[in-house]
């Protein structure tokens, strides 16, 4: 991995700063894959796609955000550097709820960007128990009602005519309990790339397992 300059943005909102990392290159060694999609890449970390100002604490797409410059923390050249810039804080991610305030304020605009916002907020939730699949895992902020209407509302927005969606849908409908429907939606899905994961994830259903689990490709 190496590393890139320092990006600076400013909030659509308010036009507070911050700034997140930028990569020249990068790679997946040490890459792991979970069952609900997310892909953690520790040489190839990348900034989160929603942030929430550390301003106005109003979320928003970092892709829209104005790019205001850029700067290298192990540069001596700091009388060269907008000093403002140096003192904003890097991005960070919305928890749970705040992804879901979100989307009660419209910062999805479409069902595309409604889709991302929805399992973006799946995937904070899960983070929790990504390596604490035994423990009741700190951090959870939403209720477990709020959590399977985000999941329900999901499955109604993925589309089973395309493979990937299927396979999340699965996913979705496995981790709300639902193992029939996960099974029936596994046994349309034929590509001989997705079969590693359909069998992962049947034999997960088989065994009546509802947490999100790392992908092994166990044979």
């Amino acid at each position: 991995m190496m590393p890139g300059p320092d990006q600076v943005v400013a909030c659509p909102m308010c036009g507070g700063l911050a700034h997140h990392i930028t990569l020249f290159s990068g790679n997946t060694f040490g890459a792991r894959i979970w069952t609900d999609g997310k892909e953690i890449a520790p040489m190839m970390p990348s900034p989160p796609a929603i942030v929430k100002c550390h301003h106005c604490e109003e979320c928003y797409w970092l892709a829209e955000a104005e790019k205001v410059g850029t700067f290298n923390w192990w540069e001596d050249n700091d009388e060269q550097v907008n000093p403002d810039w140096l003192k904003a804080k890097a991005v960070q991610e919305p928890t749970e709820v705040e992804y879901f305030r979100a989307l009660e304020r419209g910062l999805a605009r479409n069902s595309d960007e409604e889709r991302t916002l929805r399992v973006l907020a799946w995937w904070r939730r899960n983070d929790a128990f990504r390596d604490h699949l035994e423990t009741d895992a700190g951090g959870i902020e939403s209720t477990p009602e709020t959590w399977r209407k985000n999941l329900e509302a999901l499955a109604h927005i993925l589309d089973e005519e395309d493979e990937n969606d299927s396979l999340m849908k699965a996913e979705v409908l496995r981790e709300l309990g639902e193992f029939k429907l996960a099974r029936q939606i596994l046994g349309r899905v034929n590509s001989s790339e997705a079969a590693r994961i359909v069998r992962e994830l049947r034999s997960l259903c088989d065994n009546g397992d509802m947490s999100v689990r790392e992908l092994r490709f166990n044979t």
